[in-house]
């Protein structure tokens, strides 16, 4: 009987099989792609300068110059943004064709809500496509036009959401690093609480290290891991204008705290921090009394230390 049993089991798992093949090559996509998986690709992206997305939006653009890329003419871009697009540029492959039922509607987000992208080479364009991406599914669809034959694309072997580096806006392309600073040429930190001045302290160099002259004994520990966050502060988030209107109440509010920091060039940066969001995650900072920004409230409260936080505690000898 159980050999009986086995015998079926494998004419069973042969139908099966044989079912399952059969299903493939019936129900395969019929696209049997006629085109390179890598028609949206660029191999060698190394001699790319300027890189321009256009879409409803707006028009902004990426230029390398002086050994560093920006976004417009005013700002520094996230040099890790600018790396993955460019990983992404070099090793996305088309999966396979659009379905035909979705053909037209693919079409239609293509021209009014996609994102036209154009890489130079000097002033020569040298690649173009249209991306626009469903983030609910994780799906990034691509075209050389938007009446064009469209492609889902992907990495194979990940499951990334492609689109969301190509539809960044500007201030999605900024470096979020807040101070670009090292120790090596900090001056001085100043920290002012406009409600109670009484909290606030000064950071200067003496003695070949930074300490808090009204403290006589400095706790160098706590100091240390203060400069460091400062000097690794980062935005989550840019502020639109319209983002300004509506946190308006925050922003028009006395600041809680004023970081004010200068270099050895005598250069100084500045940081006002306003009220929390109603979510409680995010605060919001304006840098250098132009740019308001959104920012992690547990790495913001890393930063907002009073005076006596950094006297050094005496130690009892151990009994």
């Amino acid at each position: 009987m159980q050999k009986k049993r086995n015998i079926k089991l494998i004419f069973v798992l042969i139908a099966l099989t044989l079912s399952a093949v059969s299903a493939y090559f019936v129900t395969r996509p019929a696209d049997q792609l006629k085109v390179s998986r890598d028609i949206f690709s660029y191999e060698d992206p190394a001699a790319i300068d300027k890189v321009v997305f256009s879409g409803a939006s707006g028009e902004h653009q990426l230029t390398f110059a002086g050994g560093s890329w920006q976004i417009g003419e005013e700002y520094k871009a996230d040099p890790q943004r600018v790396s993955v697009l460019f990983a992404i540029l070099k090793q996305m492959r088309v999966r396979r064709k659009v379905s035909r039922q979705q053909e037209e509607m693919i079409a239609e987000k293509l021209k009014e809500a996609g994102t036209k992208v154009t890489f130079y080479e000097g002033d020569k364009a040298v690649h173009e496509f249209y991306v626009w991406g469903d983030e609910e599914s994780g799906l990034t669809y691509l075209a050389e036009k938007p009446g064009d034959q469209a492609y889902i694309v992907e990495i194979p072997g990940y499951r990334s959401f492609l689109a969301g580096i190509y539809q960044l806006d500007r201030n999605g392309w900024r470096d979020p690093l807040v101070f670009t600073l090292n120790w090596s040429n900090l001056s001085n930190v100043k920290v002012v609480y406009p409600d109670n001045e009484g909290l606030g302290f000064s950071v200067e160099y003496a003695d070949r290290f930074y300490a808090i002259p009204e403290i006589p004994q400095t706790d160098s520990t706590k100091l240390t891991d203060f400069l460091d966050d400062v000097s690794l502060l980062f935005v989550n988030d840019f502020l639109s204008e319209k983002e300004k209107q509506q946190y308006s109440q925050i922003i028009n509010a006395q600041p809680q705290a004023l970081f004010k920091i200068e270099d050895v060039g005598k250069n100084i940066y500045t940081l006002e921090i306003y009220g929390m969001l109603p979510d409680g995650k995010e605060i919001i900072g304006r840098i250098d009394s132009t740019d308001y920004a959104t920012f992690d409230v547990g790495k913001v409260r890393k930063i907002m230390k009073p005076k006596s936080y950094f006297i050094k505690k005496e130690t009892e000898d151990i009994k």
